[in-house]
C-alpha cells in the first residue's frame, strides 16, 4: 500500500500542461525553454537569429526602352497598270448638210422693176404649169407684176415680140369664181384689164400680161414666153 501513495505525492509537485509553456515545479513559466531548437520567444532559429531583416526592394531600373522609330512600310511599288488607252471614239464622219441652192442664182435687176426683186426670162413657149413649175425649181416663182411700171417693165425685159405680146403672169382663177390669187396664195388685187377681160371664157383661168402692161384672162393650155422672180 505505501508504493501508490508515493507515486501519488510525485505527481502532485510537479504540474505538466502538455497543451501550454513549460513550468517549473512551482508553477511559473521557464523563458529558458527550447522548442526544437527554436527560442520560446522566436529568438532562434535553427540557431540563426531572425532579426526581421527587411527585404530591401531592389529599385528597378525601368529600363528605357529604346524604341525604335518605326519605319513605315516601303511604298508598295506596284507596277503600273497597262492598261490599254481608251480609244475615243471615231470622229462621226458626218456628211455636209446639203445646204439649200443658192437663190436667184441666174436672176438679174431689171430697169424698171421693184429693187427688192430678181428677175430671169425664158424665151420659150411654154404651158403656164410648165413655167410654174419652172420658176419654183430654182426657188423662184411665176412672175407677179403689182404695178403697171412693173408689168410694162418686164414686158420690155422679155420682148416677146417676135411670137406675141404677151407673157404668163404668176396670178390664177381656177376656180372661176371671180376671185384671182398669185402662185404665192395671196389674192390678188392689183388688176389692169385689158378692155372686155376677163372675159370668163371656158377654160381661161391664167393670166396674160400684154408688154404695154395690160392683163388678158387665157387658156389653161396656151403657150407663151415667160418671166420668173425670185427675192434674195
Amino acid at each position: 500500500m505505501r508504493s501508490p501513495l508515493l507515486l501519488v505525492i510525485v505527481a502532485a509537485g510537479c504540474s505538466f500542461d502538455p497543451s501550454g509553456p513549460a513550468t517549473t515545479d512551482d508553477g511559473s513559466p521557464d523563458d529558458s525553454a527550447i522548442v526544437d531548437g527554436v527560442g520560446a520567444d522566436g529568438a532562434i532559429v535553427d540557431g540563426a537569429i531572425v532579426d526581421g531583416a527587411t527585404i530591401d526592394a531592389a529599385v528597378i531600373d525601368a529600363a528605357v526602352i529604346d524604341a525604335r522609330p518605326i519605319d513605315a512600310p516601303p511604298p508598295i511599288d506596284a507596277p503600273p497598270i497597262d492598261a490599254p488607252p481608251i480609244d475615243a471614239p471615231p470622229p462621226i464622219d458626218a456628211r455636209p448638210i446639203d445646204a439649200a441652192p443658192p437663190r436667184c442664182v441666174g436672176y438679174q435687176v431689171v430697169t424698171g422693176a421693184p429693187a427688192g426683186s430678181r428677175y430671169r426670162k425664158v424665151n420659150t413657149l411654154t404651158t403656164w404649169a410648165g413655167a410654174d413649175a419652172d420658176c419654183t425649181s430654182d426657188g423662184g416663182y411665176l412672175v407677179i407684176p403689182g404695178s403697171m411700171g412693173e408689168a410694162v417693165a418686164i414686158g420690155t425685159f422679155v420682148n416677146p415680140a417676135s411670137t406675141s405680146p404677151f407673157y404668163w403672169a404668176g396670178i390664177e382663177d381656177p376656180e372661176r369664181d371671180g376671185t384671182w390669187t398669185t402662185v404665192l396664195g395671196a389674192t390678188q388685187t392689183y388688176l389692169p384689164w385689158a378692155p372686155a377681160q376677163p372675159n370668163g371664157r371656158l377654160g381661161e383661168i391664167y393670166v396674160l400680161v400684154e408688154d404695154n402692161g395690160r392683163f388678158w384672162d387665157w387658156y389653161d393650155n396656151g403657150a407663151q414666153e415667160y418671166a420668173c422672180e425670185c427675192n434674195p
